[in-house]
């Protein structure tokens, strides 16, 4: 019994140790893009076309007027999907959809430490989810901006070559003909297949090297909604450990 507690102890070891070497791996490519720092991951979300649901039809339905999912992806530098939620309806705001998955519990338990994300407007500044400044007011927070852009773009590519290769996902393909539960199943599966290709250097047969995300990545997403009464004093606090994070990453990195 006490070996097999060692054993034990000693594989839980192994996966912290490969763990923390992978984040390191991660942070270190994504800053050699545009010496953003602490990037684990770029997230953004993009839409999945399904076909009409027969239940609560208009949910599904997006800004462009079509019936989707909005599906969150986090990747890192070398086009690897590593974090995806396929599970809530077009007419979903991105800020929405990442307030509500996983992921974001995880980093409000703290697991990920100081790292952050970076997403785009669509997005709220939150204290592990860097967003653009929208008015820069000097050369620091415009350096911090174009940084920001410049490491983003690889999740726009990444999805890109993502509905590239599986064109059951792509707007142009069509849409998915089944219920949204099982629409979502089969995004995931696309995602755990694009990594294997991905890691397997497995090349696109006849698109480009790393096609844009077809959503049109310069189309802004609707204003993030205002939070609810009850969870307002919430919002407002991370958004204050938001703006705090972000000055404080300025000016250490970019005056």
């Amino acid at each position: 019994m006490e070996l097999q507690v060692i054993l034990e102890h000693d594989q839980a070891v192994r996966r912290a140790v490969r763990r923390i070497e992978e984040t390191t791996a991660t942070k270190r490519k994504l800053f050699m893009i545009a010496n953003f720092p602490h990037v684990i991951g770029i997230i953004d979300g993009t839409h999945v076309p399904i076909a009409a649901p027969s239940q609560d039809e208009e949910v599904y339905v997006n800004r462009k007027r079509f019936h989707s999912l909005n599906v969150q992806v986090v990747c890192d530098a070398d086009y690897v999907i590593l974090d995806f939620c396929t599970r809530f309806p077009g007419s979903s705001h991105d800020s929405f959809v990442w307030q509500n998955s996983n992921l974001y519990q995880k980093f409000q338990q703290g697991e990920f430490g100081n790292s952050v994300l970076l997403g785009d407007s669509g997005y709220p500044l939150q204290q592990n989810l860097m967003v653009p400044v929208g008015r820069p007011a000097n050369a620091a927070e415009r350096r911090y901006n174009t940084s920001l852009k410049k490491t983003r773009v690889v999740v726009e590519q990444t999805i890109g070559i993502w509905k590239a290769r599986f064109k059951c996902i792509h707007q142009k393909g069509g849409t998915l003909c089944y219920s949204p539960l099982k629409c979502g199943k089969m995004a995931a599966a696309t995602f755990l297949l694009h990594n294997y290709c991905r890691r397997r250097n497995i090349p696109l047969l006849d698109d480009p090297e790393h096609p844009e995300d077809p959503d049109d990545p310069d189309d802004p997403d609707d204003p993030i909604p205002a939070p609810a009464p009850a969870a307002a004093a919430a919002a407002g606090a991370r958004l204050a450990a938001g703006q705090a994070r972000r000055r404080q990453m300025i000016q250490e990195y970019f005056s």
